[in-house]
């Protein structure tokens, strides 16, 4: 016969003396009816008791118990010892801190003086190549105004292919459409 499944954990914190008082009752009726759980109960009582008469002492002897407490103060020491070591290597390098933070100060400030005549110089050699090219400058000039008229023609040009894709029955539009392209074409 097998115990009730669902008592098994509490047999086992009977037997431990861990089961808490108010389920005690419980298990006390349910052993009064249930013979399964009352032999698998004597069963673990006997075999927790076997354990404890074969298994070796581990009793500590007080020699070994002053060397194991010994041995353990020292390495506290010793972490310990460590510790205070680092924390003075750090604190006495507090001072630089000030002195780290006037350098940073004096290099940013040569950086941004230094940037500020790179800008000035750099804007003299672009003010000179500009007085050197006048007419290529001058070309740019007319592309950029005229930027607009030419995304049109753009768009007109995917117009004509589509038109020309397309079969109308009014021939008139696809000369009339390509006139207007072929005018806009002579005025650029």
């Amino acid at each position: 016969m097998a115990s009730c499944p669902d008592r098994l954990e509490a047999l086992w914190l009977d037997v431990y003396g861990e089961l808490d008082p108010k389920s005690r009752p419980a298990l006390e009726k349910h052993l009064l009816v249930c013979e399964a759980c009352r032999k698998e109960r004597e069963q673990l009582i006997r075999l927790i008791q076997q354990v404890k008469e074969n298994a070796p002492s581990s009793v500590l002897t007080p020699e070994r118990a002053a060397s194991l407490t010994n041995s353990i103060m020292q390495e506290l020491r010793n972490e310990w010892g460590k510790n205070r070591r680092r924390k003075k290597l750090f604190t006495r390098h507090w001072v630089l801190i000030p002195a780290v933070a006037a350098a940073s100060i004096i290099i940013v400030a040569f950086a941004w003086f230094s940037f500020k005549d790179f800008n000035s110089s750099s804007g003299r050699v672009s003010t000179a190549l500009l007085q050197s090219d006048p007419q290529l400058i001058a070309e740019d000039l007319d592309v950029i105004k005229n930027m607009e008229l030419l995304e049109e023609m753009e768009a007109l040009q995917e117009l004509i292919k589509f038109v020309d894709t397309q079969p109308y029955k009014n021939s008139r539009i696809q000369k009339l459409m390509k006139e207007k392209i072929e005018n806009d074409k002579m005025q650029a």
